[in-house]
Parts: structure tokens; C-alpha cells; sequence
């Protein structure tokens, strides 16, 4: 194991939960206690396709995802340039520009949560989410958008963001609050 694995793992707190061994590789599934964070205000997160928008009445900023937005472009552009016409081959070079993909956007939504989660550990605030589960359901087939548009909305990451963005906050302690969409108006 390594300096910064032996570190971690003999810290106060941590308990090793279960372990796996291959031939190669040795995984480890820890839990620790997580410090509790007490908050002195909160801050919302918006999300949306283009930036997460964080703010509460003293201070508000933008985090810029449009990157995201223009890798899922090129990938959808790259994959529907195949014309070859062996689908076993499409299919496992479609799935390799997809994992790409998946991989790059994961990537900026990491450094943008983690920018997040850390601001919210230095002011001591709690993070409030909008719960918009549900949305895909606006940009289904036949409500009068064009199918680029409904393709660009339904491939819009924003549960991973929520998703990173709860876990790296229930790991340093702090506060997550889900509100309903009625609560947020």
C-alpha cells in the first residue's frame, strides 16, 4: 500500500468496512465519522445546462459547464458521422466516444463541486438543493421542441452534479437541505 493509503486508512475515525483482492489490485471500502460542520447561513445551488449558480443574499457565483455542453455536441456529431455498417463495430466505437465523454463532463463536474463543497467548508454554510426530479418529462416528443434541443436537455447531466455534490458534503460534515420545487418559488 502506499504512504498516502496508509495514512488515510490510520486516521481516527476510519474503519475499514470490507476489503477485495484480485490479482493485481487491492480495494478497500472505508467509513469514517464525519465531522459535523455548524453552519452559520446557507447558500443555493441552481443548476442548470449551461453553469451551477451559487449564492445566498451576500455573495452569488458561477461556476461555467458550457464545456460540457460542447463535448456532448461533438460526441453525439462524431457518433452519428458512422457509416459503417457492421453495428457490432458502431456499437463498441460508439460506447468507447461515449465513456469519453462521460469521462471528460464527469471530470468539470468534479472540479465544480469540489470548488463548491470546499467554499462551504471555509464559510461554514449549509448547501441548499432544488429537488427537479422530473424534468426530463418537459422535453419528451411532441411539446413543440426541435429534437437537437430535447436531445441536448435529456443528455444534461444534473443529477450527477446533486449526486456529487450531497456525497462530498455528507463526507466533511456539512449540511445538505433538498427543497421541493413548491418550496423554491
Amino acid at each position: 500500500m502506499t504512504k498516502h493509503v496508509l495514512e488515510n486508512i490510520s486516521q481516527s475515525g476510519v474503519k475499514v468496512r470490507s476489503f477485495t483482492l484480485t490479482r493485481n489490485r487491492l480495494s478497500l471500502c472505508i467509513a469514517r465519522d464525519a465531522p459535523t460542520v455548524n453552519r452559520a447561513s446557507t447558500v443555493g445551488v441552481d443548476r442548470n445546462l449551461r453553469n451551477l449558480t451559487v449564492g445566498n443574499d451576500q455573495e452569488t457565483s458561477r461556476y461555467d459547464l458550457s464545456k460540457c455542453v460542447r463535448i456532448a455536441n461533438t460526441t453525439v456529431r462524431i457518433v452519428a458521422s458512422f457509416t459503417r455498417d457492421d453495428d457490432r463495430m458502431r456499437t463498441a466505437i460508439a460506447s468507447r466516444y461515449g465513456q469519453r465523454r462521460t469521462a471528460r463532463v464527469g471530470h468539470l463536474l468534479h472540479n465544480a463541486t469540489k470548488t463548491i463543497v470546499t467554499l462551504g467548508v471555509q464559510r461554514r454554510t449549509a448547501i441548499v438543493l432544488e429537488n427537479i426530479e422530473g424534468i426530463r418529462s418537459l422535453y419528451r416528443k411532441g411539446n413543440g421542441q426541435a429534437r437537437k434541443y430535447r436531445g441536448r436537455m435529456n443528455g444534461w447531466s444534473f443529477g450527477k452534479a446533486q449526486r456529487q455534490i450531497e456525497y462530498k458534503a455528507r463526507w466533511v460534515g456539512l449540511p445538505v437541505v433538498r427543497l421541493s420545487r413548491r418550496e423554491t418559488r
